[in-house]
């Protein structure tokens, strides 16, 4: 398998590809320059080349980009079984600015706040059914809104997600507690919701009444979870402390799939979470800091 085919499997634009590819040749013309085998390179070569960027000019988001570029370079000789390790991993630019680093709700705090959410009026049941699609599938906001009834899969207990321009389609286990709720919701809550608005539709999540509501639906969701836990931020959060826990229970390629991400990167961007912060060498040592 040639680079150019591994960055098509890994389903880069066309644009992404020639990038990527342009990106790791000028590292590689750097390497051969300073009489560096690119299968040996150690970390300190690496801090060498980006001290070699930033003498040239180079800002640090671009040099984040270069960095990029030469990572999926790595990847691909360790999916040919060529290099067992990625020096560039655990590689960072300091001066940019990265995901915002969220108060990671533990399993047991997911649970709990879908088991105290209230469930009396019609409203409160699907609020439930929302936050149980929230807290143990890790689906967004727009994925929510996205959903027909079609795609809830009462027989086998999943879910599918449809693909879109931002995330991959996956199909996802219910736990077993959410498919008695799911299924009350869809053969009998969400009927009579639509009796009282008279309404034919085939999403999943309706209204009382015409209009955009889910943003309003969320904001009750999270004001209600607020009671219950002060940490609880936003739906963001919730998204990320599901992803942190797919970390620790699967290995990367499982935890982006369950994610819906596209790249790998996006996947591998909710380990910092799990950080304190970068290591003492890199703070001390690296040369963009």
């Amino acid at each position: 398998m040639s680079f150019n085919d591994y960055l098509k499997s890994k389903e880069f634009t066309a644009k992404t590809i020639a990038s990527i590819e342009g990106l790791a040749e000028r590292f590689l013309e750097w390497a051969k320059k300073e009489n560096i085998e690119p299968r040996q390179v150690r970390y300190q070569d690496l801090l060498l080349w980006m001290k070699h960027c930033q003498q040239r000019g180079v800002v640090q988001r671009t040099v984040q980009t270069y960095v990029y570029g030469v990572k999926n370079y790595y990847d691909y000789l360790i999916e040919r079984k060529e290099i067992v390790i990625n020096p560039v991993a655990n590689i960072q630019v300091h001066g940019v600015k990265r995901k915002t680093l969220y108060h990671i709700l533990r399993p047991e705090e997911l649970h709990a706040l879908y088991n105290h959410y209230p469930s009396n009026t019609l409203a409160e049941k699907r609020n439930k059914v929302v936050l149980g699609l929230m807290a143990y599938q890790g689906l967004k906001v727009e994925e929510l809104i996205r959903l027909v009834v079609a795609d809830v899969k009462l027989k086998t207990g999943q879910i599918e997600i449809a693909g879109s321009r931002t995330g991959n389609a996956r199909t996802l286990q219910l736990e077993p507690h959410q498919v008695m709720d799911m299924y009350e919701y869809v053969k009998e809550t969400r009927e009579e919701i639509l009796k009282k608005t008279q309404e034919q539709t085939e999403k999943l999540f309706v209204a009382f009444r015409s209009g955009r509501f889910f943003g309003n639906l969320i904001q009750c969701v999270l004001n209600e979870l607020r009671k219950k836990n002060k940490i609880v931020k936003d739906a963001k959060q919730i998204r990320a402390s599901v992803i942190v826990k797919w970390l620790k229970q699967y290995n990367l390629r499982q935890a982006q799939y369950l994610a819906g991400h596209r790249y790998i990167s996006s996947t591998e961007a909710y380990q910092q979470n799990e950080m304190e912060g970068l290591s003492e060498e890199v703070n001390k040592f690296h040369p963009l800091g």
